[in-house]
């Protein structure tokens, strides 16, 4: 049971990084704009998959390590384009 709980957060979270922040990235270079997102939650975002991936990492678990990693070069190419827009 512990095991099945593992992939299905694995998979959740591998589709949210990659799917949902892939799709943001898309609109924010589509409309050269980030209005309509929260700075504040963009940083809180960057904080959760930061610290999972680390926590991933310290641990050894490559279910949690892998997705939380790219969660985190997606929502930081989400907060870098505050900058560039």
């Amino acid at each position: 049971m512990f095991e099945a709980i593992r992939w299905s957060t694995f998979a959740a979270t591998a589709v949210l990084a990659v799917f949902g922040y892939s799709d943001q990235l898309r609109l924010i270079f589509e409309h050269k704009s980030t209005a309509g997102l929260s700075l504040i939650m963009v940083l809180v975002s960057l904080w959760s998959w930061a610290s999972y991936t680390l926590y991933g990492w310290i641990h050894g678990d490559k279910k949690i390590f892998w997705p939380n990693l790219v969660g985190t070069i997606f929502i930081s190419f989400i907060l870098l384009s505050f900058f560039v827009f």
